[in-house]
C-alpha cells in the first residue's frame, strides 16, 4: 500500500510525496545527495517523529497517524534497524527525586548523555537502596531546545547536582509505566544478561531487553483524558478545563490504587456496568481548587486526588452561586436525590 508522505523543511511546506520513493528522490534532488541515503531518516522520521537536520536546516516527515502505527509495529515486530532504540539508563535517588518529580510534571528534561531520539525508550534502574528498574519512558523529544527546559531545584537531594544540571542538552520523556517487583533487581538483571554495574546509558538487546520489557504492560498515559471535561447545557455542548494534576500519569495511578476505580461519588464501576471494556476506566478530580494552590505546592495523590465518573467530575467543576460543590456536598445531593425516588 503506497505511503502518503509530506516533507517540510524549517515548519515550512516543502513536498508532497504520494510513497517514500518519490519522497526519497525529492529529498535527495532538494539536497543534492544520493537517494539511498535518504529512505532511512524518512522511516525514522514518519514512524517516531524524528526530525532529519541538514547544514542547519530541521526535515521532518509525516504520514497519516494509521500507516505510521502499523509501520511503526512491523519495525519493532522484526527487530529493523529503524525500529527505535531501547535503553537501560541509571538514576540516583540520592541525587534526584525521581519519583515525586513524575508526580509533579506531565514530562521531564533528561540529560541527554546520548543521542536519544524520538520514540526511543528507557528504562531507568534506580540505584541507591532501590536497586531495581522501576520506570518505562518514552522520548518525546530527543533534543530540547535550551530555553524550554525548567529547572526545579526543590526535587534535587544534591543540591551540587542541581547546579551541575544546569546547562548541557536535554532529553524530554513521558512516563510510560512504572512497576515495583523484585524480579528486576539488579540480581535478577544479571541472571538475564546484564554484565557488571549500571554505571552509564546502555543500549539494550537481546534477552536482557526482552526480560525487561515483559513486566511493563501499560501506557499510563493512554488512559488520561484531555485538558478538558464534556458538559451538555441546553443542547450546546460546553468544556471545563482541568488541571495538570488530573492528568499526570503517576499521580492518577497512586490514586487509583489507593481508592480503587470507582467513582468515591455515585459509587459507579465501569466494568461492573459495561464489563471488560469498563475496567480501569474513571476519572480523577483535583480537590484543591486552582486558585487555593500556592508555588511550590506538591500534590499527594492520596489525599489531593479522588476518582469520580465523568458525570460526577462534571458537577464538581460546576459551580454553584459562585462556589464549587465538595465532593461530600455531592455525595449529599446524590443520597438526597436517590432517596425522594
Amino acid at each position: 500500500m503506497p505511503t502518503p508522505i509530506t516533507i517540510s523543511k524549517n515548519n515550512q511546506l516543502l513536498y508532497e510525496a504520494t510513497n517514500i520513493q518519490e519522497a526519497a528522490g525529492c529529498l535527495a534532488d532538494y539536497l543534492n545527495i544520493k537517494k539511498s541515503k535518504c529512505y532511512d531518516p524518512i522511516e525514522r522520521g514518519y514512524v517516531y517523529s524524528i526530525p532529519y537536520h541538514f547544514e542547519g536546516d530541521e526535515y521532518r516527515f509525516i504520514a497519516p497517524p494509521e500507516i505510521a502505527a502499523n509501520r511503526r509495529q512491523e519495525l519493532e515486530d522484526s527487530d529493523h534497524k529503524n525500529a527505535r532504540r531501547i535503553w537501560l539508563v541509571p538514576a540516583n535517588p540520592n541525587e534526584y527525586d525521581l519519583e515525586r518529580a513524575f508526580v509533579q510534571f506531565e514530562y521531564l528534561d533528561w540529560k541527554r548523555s546520548f543521542n536519544y531520539e524520538n520514540g526511543d525508550i528507557l528504562f531507568l534502574y534506580v540505584s541507591g537502596s532501590v536497586r531495581k528498574v522501576r520506570y518505562k519512558v518514552e522520548v518525546i523529544e530527543g533534543l530540547v531546545q535550551m530555553d524550554d527546559t525548567v529547572y526545579d531545584r526543590s526535587l534535587w537531594v544534591d543540591q551540587e547536582k542541581y547546579v551541575q544540571s544546569i546547562g548541557g542538552d536535554k532529553t524530554r520523556v513521558r512516563l510510560v509505566d512504572v512497576v515495583d517487583t523484585d524480579g528486576l533487581s539488579l540480581y535478577r538483571l544479571r541472571e538475564h544478561g546484564l554484565k557488571g554495574n549500571i554505571q552509564g546509558s546502555m543500549k539494550l538487546t537481546g534477552e536482557l531487553r526482552d526480560y525487561i520489557m515483559s513486566f511493563f504492560h501499560e501506557d499510563l498515559s493512554a488512559e488520561i483524558y484531555p485538558d478538558e471535561v464534556p458538559e451538555m447545557w441546553e443542547g450546546e455542548q460546553r468544556t471545563i478545563t482541568v488541571n495538570s494534576y488530573e492528568r499526570n500519569p503517576l499521580a492518577r495511578k497512586q490514586c487509583i490504587n489507593h481508592y480503587g476505580a470507582e467513582c468515591q461519588v455515585c459509587k459507579m464501576n465501569f466494568e461492573d456496568t459495561y464489563g471488560e471494556v469498563g475496567k480501569e476506566f474513571i476519572h480523577v478530580h483535583h480537590i484543591k481548587p486552582l486558585h487555593e494552590i500556592q508555588k511550590g505546592y506538591q500534590v499527594n495523590p492520596r489525599e489531593d486526588l479522588i476518582p469520580v465518573c465523568p458525570n460526577c467530575h462534571a458537577m464538581l467543576h460546576r459551580k454553584e452561586d459562585g462556589v464549587y460543590l465538595t465532593v461530600e456536598e455531592l455525595k449529599e445531593r446524590l443520597g438526597m436525590k436517590v432517596s425522594t425516588l
